[in-house]
């Protein structure tokens, strides 16, 4: 077996001197401090009344109970790596199944601290540690205490920059770790060459039944990966591919393996590049499935004739509730045949067919009533939608969705207006083209629609130049930030 270093290894320096191991043994016994609420200032413990320092060294004191919720350890670990207490965290151990931790900016040192009494702690089933800079010293440590672990089966480790050396720590670990049941490890900055590293130890898992690997950087080469993964591991209900690059050859592999499975009930592939071809893939996949019960393949530039080939198939399925297949070059024409084949089906499991962000007429809305004459559970969700999936009125203004879209990612990626425009522009001008411009927008991979794009291009140059300058974009965020607190 390829891993490295070897379990038996890390066994092994767990047990040397500064080890994690007899570090734990030496600090769970051991007297301790903590680090009390609203002081801030770390303050003895006491044993009775008596404030005498003599008293807690006294050798005829009554030996302390085992600290089964890690607390005492954690206070220890706090002192000798010089971390500040997360005072939830250590509060929360001795009662809590459910810690979240997400953006408290742990980094490694942290995550050690945290670690070392989560090897001790077997209360806590579910652990978020979403967007804390663990790097790879931070993901080392808490995977080390994972493969000592069997209580904790929900782990988050989104948001990380775990990059390659984190997959292959966090591959490492899911061999030897065969009771977590929930992973996710979205946006991480995994690349194709970390995909095998990955498939190959959730291929053979034993309780993994939901994998989040979306926003990360997979293509082709990851989706060929990850074919034998899903069509092979015998656990997983749920997964997440979205948001990354695979398209071509990639998107027909992982349809291909889906094919094979006998147990995934929700698989989302939105915003990869799947296109006719793997669209076709796709429907094919779905017919062979007997599980699937929600597909979201959203942005992915399928086709009408991929689209019309998909709700043949649907129109059939026995389990599928829920299809997603908004945002992708459907027309009116193609969206109309397609209802009209639900509708003259005598009995659809459908209940709910997303093409948000798809704008049709009067005439479709029309049909979709029909259907749902026909078929009274049946839904469908078209046009604009807010971040929280509720209609859009028709009058709704298209540039003041796109800003809202725009502002949405900065704030979320903790970037500045001018860094995200620095992107698009290559030659420092700072003017871009329009088709700079929505290259740009393409490559950071904000969800826009391509009428929004064209109609945020067109509000945005106020001089109709045929270039967007960066002053003008300043002028559209700040126009729209006034209307956002005017309503």
């Amino acid at each position: 077996m390829w891993l490295t270093p070897s379990t038996a290894e890390r066994r092994e320096e767990n047990k040397t001197p500064g080890g994690l191991g007899n570090y734990l043994a030496r600090q769970a016994s051991s007297k301790t401090y903590l680090s009390r609420r609203g002081s801030g200032q770390k303050k003895a413990l006491k044993t009775d009344d008596n404030d005498d320092l003599e008293t807690l060294l006294d050798p005829k004191e009554t030996k302390e109970e085992y600290d089964f919720s890690g607390q005492r350890a954690y206070e220890n670990a706090c002192i000798k790596y010089g971390v500040v207490p997360a005072a939830t965290f250590h509060k929360k151990l001795s009662y809590s199944t459910d810690i979240d931790l997400k953006h408290y900016g742990l980094g490694p040192k942290g995550a050690l601290a945290i670690a070392i009494p989560m090897v001790i702690n077997t209360r806590v089933t579910k652990l978020n540690l979403r967007g804390n800079s663990l790097g790879v010293e931070g993901i080392d440590n808490i995977c080390r205490m994972m493969e000592e672990n069997s209580t904790i089966v929900d782990l988050d480790l989104a948001q990380n920059n775990l990059r390659s050396r984190g997959a292959k720590i966090v591959a490492n670990m899911l061999y030897v770790n065969q009771s977590i049941q929930r992973l996710n490890l979205s946006d991480n900055g995994f690349l194709d060459i970390d995909a095998r590293k990955l498939a190959l130890p959730v291929e053979d898992h034993s309780s993994l039944t939901y994998l989040n690997l979306s926003h990360n950087n997979f293509g082709v080469e990851g989706g060929i990966a990850f074919r034998k993964m899903i069509a092979e591991n015998a656990t997983l209900e749920e997964l997440d591919l979205s948001w990354n690059q695979i398209r071509g050859y990639g998107a027909i592999a992982i349809c291909k393996g889906l094919k094979e499975n006998n147990l995934l009930r929700s698989f989302n592939v939105a915003w990869n590049g799947f296109h006719e071809e793997g669209g076709i893939e796709m429907a094919s996949a779905l017919k062979a499935s007997s599980t699937l019960q929600e597909v979201d393949i959203s942005s992915n530039r399928i086709p009408n004739e991929a689209f019309l080939i998909l709700i043949k198939v649907v129109k059939d399925h026995e389990k599928l509730t829920v299809l997603k297949i908004g945002k992708n070059p459907i027309t009116e024409d193609a969206a109309l045949a397609g209802l009209e084949i639900l509708r003259q089906a005598l009995y659809i499991k459908l209940e709910r067919l997303d093409l948000t962000e798809n704008i049709y007429t009067s005439a479709f809305d029309q049909k979709v009533q029909e259907v749902t004459e026909s078929h009274e559970h049946f839904k469908c969700i078209h046009g604009y939608a807010h971040s929280y999936g509720q209609r859009k009125l028709k009058s709704f203004d298209v540039v003041d969705e796109a800003m809202t879209f725009l502002k949405n990612y900065v704030d979320e990626h903790n970037i500045s207006l001018v860094e995200l425009f620095s992107t698009f522009d290559q030659d420092g001008s700072m003017s871009v083209t329009y088709d700079e411009f929505r290259e740009g927008l393409k490559m950071a991979r904000i969800p826009l629609s391509p009428l929004q794009v064209e109609h945020l291009i067109q509000g945005l140059d106020q001089d109709g130049d045929g270039e967007i300058d960066f002053s003008e974009l300043v002028i559209g965020a700040e126009q729209h930030e006034q209307a956002q607190n005017a309503k």
